[in-house]
């Protein structure tokens, strides 16, 4: 029996979406993406944790897609239609 990697469609909208966030949250503030500074608002601050998270949720849904398996559908011949 073969089996193939296969990424769900809601994964894969969950990604992307979090993908976008952390490319808007670099895009308004371009700081977050530099070295600390002693001196940085509270704002930078909190897109720094932000980005973190991103980057763990990113990581985290890499990881469990690579664990995805799925059986490999059966080939058309092979099914069993009634017509």
């Amino acid at each position: 029996m073969s089996v193939k990697r296969r990424v769900t469609p809601h994964l894969a909208a969950l990604r992307s979406a979090v993908m976008t966030a952390s490319r808007a949250l670099l895009t308004t503030y371009p700081e977050a993406g530099r070295e600390l500074d002693d001196i940085e608002p509270m704002e930078v601050t909190v897109v720094r944790a932000l980005l973190d998270g991103c980057d763990h949720l990113l990581a985290t849904l890499d990881d469990y897609r690579s664990h995805l398996v799925v059986e490999r559908p059966p080939k058309p011949d092979q099914l069993d239609l009634p017509f």
